[in-house]
């Protein structure tokens, strides 16, 4: 039995796919004033290659991507996702809260994820807004407090 969507569950899947489109608007629309910087013919054995900006922004946007499906997922074939034993994983309650989570993991990382590029993007447009130290503090928390919290609805399920 699949999991059935509440409308706090389709509102949340809407703002992560436009979220992820949102990754893509954002480097498009900076991505001719973005400057590519210069790479050394020559690079002397063992020498870092510079990074540009645009080399971060399709490292971005691909990790974006490949976690948005990977989240979608783990939502569906909950076979992935590792619980303990002893929860009955067949329980459609326990079907349903690891939906929820997925979608609110996957929210919170695409969120996560458009202030990042949004940073990146000005940091190479040379604006110097780079990372706010909130965005630490706020990526601390998106993702582990959501994890805490459904692990412990899920003991109540225990078999």
């Amino acid at each position: 039995m699949k999991p059935t969507r509440t409308t706090t569950d389709w509102i949340l899947e809407v703002v992560s796919v436009a979220a992820v489109i949102a990754v893509f608007v954002i480097v498009a629309t900076h991505w001719s004033q973005i400057p590519r910087s210069r790479v050394p013919r020559f690079r002397p054995p063992g020498a870092l290659v510079p990074w540009s900006a645009k080399n971060a922004l399709w490292i971005l946007m691909a990790i974006n991507t490949g976690a948005y499906v990977l989240l979608t997922a783990a939502g569906y074939y909950q076979k992935l996702l590792n619980i303990p034993a002893e929860i009955d994983r067949d329980s459609p309650q326990v079907r349903q809260l690891l939906f929820s989570m997925m979608l609110i993991l996957k929210t919170a990382m695409t969120l996560l994820s458009v202030y990042l590029v949004w940073a990146v993007v000005n940091i190479g447009m040379g604006r110097h807004l780079g990372i706010s130290p909130r965005f630490l503090t706020i990526f601390v928390i998106a993702i582990p407090v959501p994890l805490i919290l459904y692990t412990s609805k899920l003991l109540r399920y225990r078999k």
